[in-house]
C-alpha cells in the first residue's frame, strides 16, 4: 500500500509536473527561438527594404534633375552642321558627369539618343541599327522603368546590375532621348551585406540582380509573387538550396509601376531551433529517468522501515509497551521511534496532568458562573429607577415645584432612552428628539448662557433613516463641557443634519474656546488609539464605532481655531430600516 501511494505521489507531484513543464519548455523554447529568428529576419528585411527604397528614390531624383536640365534640352533640340560642332556641344554638357562623380550609388549614367547629328561620345550613346527597335519601344512607353542589365568586367566575367530607364521627350524637337542610370552593385553590397542573413533582390519577374550569397542571375521558383506590389510572406519555405526561414516583401519605387521584391532568408535558423529542441528533450529525459530510479530504490527501503514502526505502534495502542529497543536509520522515522519510547514513559504522568487540568477547568467555570451571578444581582432594575423618579416628580408637582418636576421628568426620559438603547441602529428622528431632551436638561443648568439649536435639511426624512444610537449626544455634550466651560454669555451650539450625495453629514458647531494645533493633535491621537478609551463613551468610542460599522468611513473630523470655536462632525450613508 505504501509503495503504491509513494509511486502515485511521485507520478502526480513529480513525473507529471516535470513532463508538463518540460513539454511546455520544449514548445516555449522552440517558439521563442523561432520567433527570435523570425523577428530578426523581419527587421533585416525592413532594413534592406528601406535601403532599396532610399536608393531608388535617389536614382529617380537624379534622373529627374538630368532629364529636366537645360543642357539636355539644348543638346537634343540643337542642329549641328559638322562633327566638330556636335562634339563641342556634347563636351559642354557636364551635368551627367557631375552627378556621376558626386553619387557613388551609380555605376554609370548614359543618355541614348536618335539625333542624327550626334554620335557616341563618353556618356552619350547614339542609337542606330538593330538597337533602334528597342529604343523605339522604350520611347513609346513613358515613365520610370526598372530592369536589370548584364555587364562584363575587365576579366570577362558577367555580372548583373539594376538600372533605371526614363524616356526624355523634348517639346518642339523631332529627336528624343532615353536616360539610363545603372545602380552600383558594390554600393548595394556595402550598404546591405553587414550580417549573416541572406538577401536576394528581384525586380518584377526578372532574375536576381543582387544577392549576398552568390545567387546573382538565378531565377526564383517561389509562390506567385510577381506583379503584386504589396506582396508579403513570412514562414518556412523550400527556397533555392533547401528549407529556409524566409521573409519576402515588395516595394514600389516612386513614380514607377514596377515592383522590387526583397527576399530575406536564414538557412541556419531551423538548425539552431532543432538543436534547442534536442537539448530540451535530453534534459527532460534525464530529469525523469534519474528521479524514477531513485524513488524505486528508496521506496522499498522506506516501506520496510515504516512497516516495522507501524507494528510497534500497534503494540503500544493495544497496551503492550514492551517494544523493540533499536530501530535502524538516522532520520525522522528513527526520531519518531525515539519519541514513541519517550511517549510510553510519559503516558502515566500525562494522564495525571490531564486529570488535574480538567479539575482546574471546572473550578474556573464555577468561579465564572459565580461572578456572573454577582454581576446580575448588582444591576439596578430600570423599572425601579423610573418608578422612583416618577414618585419624586409627583411629590414635587404636589408641592407646586413645577420646575423641579419638569427637571425630573426630563432626566427620567433621558435615562430611559439611554438605558434602553441596545446598540442596534435607531431612527434618526428618535436620536434628534433625544438630543432635544438633552438640550432642555442643559438649559435648566445654563439658563440663557448657552443657546442650542437643531437644524435639519428639508429633504431628509428623519423618521425613515436609521443611525447608530448615541453618536450625536456625546458630541453635543463635548460642546457644553469643553467648548463652553468658561462661557458666561452669548454661547451658541448648532446641531446640523445636512444631505449629501453619498449620505448625510452631521455637524456640531460651537463658538466656545476652540483648540490650538497642539491640543487638536493630542485629541486626534487619542481618538485613533481605542485601547486608551478605557470604556468611556467619548470621542474615541464614537470615532471607532463609526469606522467599524460603516465601511470605508474615516470617522470623526474636527475643525477648530483658538477663541473662535469648534466644528466636529461625521458623514454616514443614508440607510433605511430595511437596509
Amino acid at each position: 500500500m505504501l509503495k503504491r501511494q509513494l509511486y502515485t505521489v511521485y507520478i502526480l507531484t513529480l513525473f507529471i509536473p516535470i513532463l508538463a513543464v518540460g513539454s511546455y519548455l520544449l514548445y516555449n523554447n522552440y517558439s521563442m527561438v523561432y520567433e527570435h529568428h523570425e523577428n530578426m529576419l523581419a527587421s533585416d528585411n525592413i532594413r534592406v527594404k528601406s535601403i532599396v527604397f532610399e536608393l531608388t528614390t535617389s536614382i529617380t531624383n537624379i534622373c529627374d534633375s538630368i532629364s529636366e536640365s537645360k543642357e539636355v534640352t539644348s543638346l537634343l533640340t540643337g542642329r549641328y552642321d559638322s562633327r566638330q560642332e556636335a562634339e563641342e556641344a556634347m563636351m559642354s554638357m557636364t551635368i551627367m558627369e557631375d552627378f556621376f562623380e558626386r553619387h557613388t550609388e551609380t555605376s554609370s549614367i548614359e543618355l541614348l539618343t536618335n539625333h542624327p547629328d550626334l554620335f557616341s561620345y563618353e556618356q552619350i550613346k547614339s542609337v542606330s541599327g538593330e538597337d533602334e527597335e528597342a529604343y523605339r519601344q522604350w520611347l513609346d512607353n513613358p515613365g520610370y522603368h526598372w530592369s536589370i542589365v548584364t555587364k562584363t568586367n575587365n576579366v570577362g566575367v558577367n555580372y548583373i546590375e539594376l538600372e533605371l530607364l526614363h524616356p526624355v521627350n523634348v517639346p518642339g524637337s523631332p529627336y528624343d532621348g532615353i536616360l539610363k542610370i545603372t545602380v552600383s552593385g558594390n554600393y548595394l553590397k556595402n550598404r546591405i551585406d553587414n550580417n549573416n542573413l541572406d538577401v536576394d533582390l528581384i525586380v518584377n519577374d526578372q532574375p536576381i540582380f543582387y544577392s549576398t550569397w552568390g545567387n546573382d542571375g538565378k531565377s526564383v521558383t517561389f509562390k506567385d509573387y510577381m506583379y503584386k506590389p504589396f506582396f508579403t510572406y513570412s514562414g518556412t519555405e523550400s527556397y533555392m538550396d533547401g528549407e529556409r526561414l524566409l521573409e519576402v516583401t515588395a516595394l514600389q519605387p516612386i513614380k514607377s509601376e514596377d515592383s522590387i521584391y526583397v527576399f530575406s532568408s536564414d538557412a541556419s535558423a531551423l538548425d539552431r531551433t532543432a538543436n534547442i529542441q534536442q537539448w530540451t528533450i535530453l534534459i527532460l529525459a534525464i530529469s525523469l529517468i534519474i528521479p524514477t530510479l531513485v524513488i524505486i530504490k528508496y521506496t522499498k527501503q522506506l516501506s520496510n522501515r515504516v512497516e516495522t514502526l507501524r507494528r510497534e505502534m500497534h503494540r503500544v495502542t493495544g497496551g503492550d509497551y514492551n517494544i523493540i529497543d533499536t530501530f535502524k536509520g538516522n532520520d525522522e522515522l528513527a526520531d519518531l521511534f525515539k519519541d514513541l519510547k519517550v511517549m510510553i514513559r510519559s503516558i502515566n504522568s500525562r494522564d495525571k496532568e490531564i486529570f488535574d487540568a480538567r479539575l482546574k477547568e471546572q473550578e474556573l467555570i464555577n468561579h465564572q458562573k459565580t461572578m456572573e451571578m454577582e454581576i446580575l444581582s448588582s444591576k439596578i432594575n430600570p423599572h425601579f429607577l423610573y418608578n422612583t423618579l416618577e414618585t419624586i416628580r409627583m411629590k414635587a408637582f404636589s408641592t407646586d415645584d413645577l420646575e423641579v418636576a419638569r427637571a425630573i421628568k426630563l432626566v427620567g426620559k433621558y435615562m430611559r432612552y439611554n438605558l434602553e438603547s441596545t446598540g442596534e441602529p435607531s431612527r434618526l428622528g428618535d436620536e434628534l428628539r433625544f438630543i432635544s431632551l438633552y438640550i432642555d436638561i442643559q438649559t435648566l443648568r445654563f439658563t440663557n448662557r448657552i443657546q442650542a439649536d437643531i437644524q435639519v435639511d428639508e429633504d431628509i426624512q428623519v423618521d425613515d433613516m436609521m443611525i447608530l444610537p448615541l453618536l450625536i449626544q456625546p458630541l453635543v455634550e463635548n460642546a457644553y463641557n469643553h467648548g463652553h466651560k468658561e462661557t458666561l454669555e452669548d454661547g451658541r451650539i448648532i446641531i446640523r443634519v445636512k444631505s449629501d450625495p453619498e449620505g448625510i453629514i452631521v455637524e456640531v458647531e460651537d463658538n466656545g474656546l476652540g483648540m490650538d494645533s497642539k491640543k487638536l493633535a493630542s485629541v486626534l491621537r487619542r481618538m485613533n488609539e481605542p485601547e486608551d478609551a478605557k470604556g468611556s463613551i467619548g470621542l474615541q468610542n464614537i470615532h471607532q464605532r463609526i469606522k467599524l460599522y460603516y465601511p470605508d468611513n474615516n470617522g470623526i473630523w474636527i475643525k477648530t481655531e483658538p477663541g473662535k470655536g469648534t466644528v466636529i462632525g461625521f458623514k454616514i450613508p443614508s440607510l433605511q430600516k430595511q437596509d
